[in-house]
């Protein structure tokens, strides 16, 4: 019995301690602050913000209800407010930063009394960070003009207040439409055109093209093509840079498929692997040079600002071409039937090759598929998707580099083609 209680004791003052130690934290921030703005009389330090966790974490620890909790909240607003308003009167359009600071340690310290150790912690770490970051936070506010901080928000709306209440449920024709799934790929595609925007912001036309590919590529190589191929069209970066890009997008989807086939089903992956590797091969090369050319000068972008960083119209047609597809391929394997994977391989890649990759892989590792006819089936679908990506490069980015990217895609399946019937000779 007395253990227990002696371990009860220790515990709770492990738990207010924790508390003093979050106050201690952000009080130290402030301290820092303050200091490093020459500002003589402060309402709170170091050391008030200690005490003000270890009352937080009193309240906490001392009572199962909230009453010791809004108590404390009472009387420390009470104080914290009456030596604003002093402070304000001084200092007119001083701001609320470190009351604000002073609640949050509050409500930290009792988190850490009640036991909630890591809410506590992890809760003083984040308002610290907050609190340091005011010059960074200015800069930034003072480098985004009104256009941009627009897309951000109409992003975000996108993004975070559409997206989760679509339904996830298959309606339409075969059942081939999902709700989410299509807004998906509009958060998508709108993404990697947002995250090209900056990337071409603060790299350069070049560079940023490149590392969109890069990026995008991990994602969605269909929607990095379609980003990508837009900035040509509006002359936001070269042929060449928009060219490596889209390029490296579409080595980076060889990749993926060959990290799929390795989750899914290593037979598969060794029939495929020699024309993957052989096509990525060839795409690096193709990609690097076409950076050197956009690098050197000799394939200049024109001299155009950049244009809206969120664009939603764009995104949305292409969610509607990607649900006529998906009808159109569900529509073929009905008709197709049994009738050999490579059909379906061909019709699948019109839209996306990660369906075909996941299904061929697993039906070669349930034995129901060869795996030399999955993998015949799989790069079927991916050469399809490719074909149609160079047509839509076309179609967006205009001839010029429609053709600069047609060679480039050439080449690469060319490569792959070579490799894949090599092994069977």
């Amino acid at each position: 019995m007395a253990e227990d209680f002696a371990l009860s004791t220790l515990s709770t003052l492990g738990h207010i301690g924790l508390a003093g130690a979050v106050g201690f934290l952000i009080g130290f921030e402030r301290e820092w602050t303050q200091a490093l703005e020459k500002r003589e009389h402060t309402f709170a330090g170091a050391r008030t913000f200690t005490l003000i966790g270890a009352i937080g974490g009193l309240a906490g620890a001392m009572s199962d209800g909230p009453y010791l909790v809004v108590a404390a909240l009472l009387v420390v607003g009470a104080l914290t407010i009456y030596g604003y308003a002093i402070e304000a009167r001084e200092t007119p359009g001083r701001g609320g930063t470190t009351e604000m600071a002073i609640f949050a340690t509050l409500l930290l310290g009792a988190a850490a009394g009640r036991g909630d150790l890591l809410v506590a912690s992890a809760g003083a770490v984040a308002v610290a960070i907050i609190l340091s970051l005011k010059s960074e936070i200015k800069s930034v506010a003072r480098a985004l003009d009104e256009r941009e901080i627009h897309a951000t928000l109409r992003f975000l709306a996108i993004s975070v207040l559409v997206l989760p209440v679509l339904p996830n449920a298959r309606f339409g024709p075969y059942g081939a439409l999902n709700p989410r799934e299509l807004w998906t790929m509009v958060v998508l595609i709108s993404g990697l055109s947002f995250l090209g925007y900056w990337l071409m912001k603060a790299l350069g036309p070049g560079r940023g093209a490149l590392a969109t590919g890069l990026v995008g590529g991990l994602a969605s190589s269909t929607a990095t093509t379609l980003s990508l191929s837009k900035f040509a069209r509006d002359g936001l970066s070269s042929h060449a840079s928009v060219a490596a890009g889209i390029v490296m997008a579409n080595v980076v989807m060889l990749g993926r498929v060959g990290v799929i086939l390795a989750a899914m089903s290593r037979m598969t992956l060794a029939q495929a692997a020699p024309a993957l590797a052989a096509g990525a091969v060839a795409g690096l090369v193709i990609a690097y040079a076409f950076w050197r050319m956009s690098v050197s000068g000799r394939d200049p972008a024109r001299p155009v600002a950049l244009g809206n960083p969120f664009e939603l119209k764009p995104a949305v047609g292409f969610a509607a071409m990607i649900a006529a597809i998906s009808i159109a391929s569900a529509f073929g394997v009905e008709t197709f039937g049994a009738a050999g994977a490579y059909a379906v391989g061909a019709v699948s890649g019109l839209a996306d090759v990660d369906a075909m990759t996941l299904s061929g892989g697993r039906q070669a590792a349930a034995g129901s598929l060869d795996a030399a006819v999955a993998a015949g089936a799989i790069l079927l679908a991916v050469s399809v998707n490719i074909i149609v990506k160079a047509a839509m490069t076309a179609t967006v980015a205009g001839r010029r580099t429609g053709f600069v990217v047609a060679a480039a895609f050439a080449a690469i399946l060319g490569a792959g083609a070579a490799a894949f019937f090599l092994i069977r000779l």
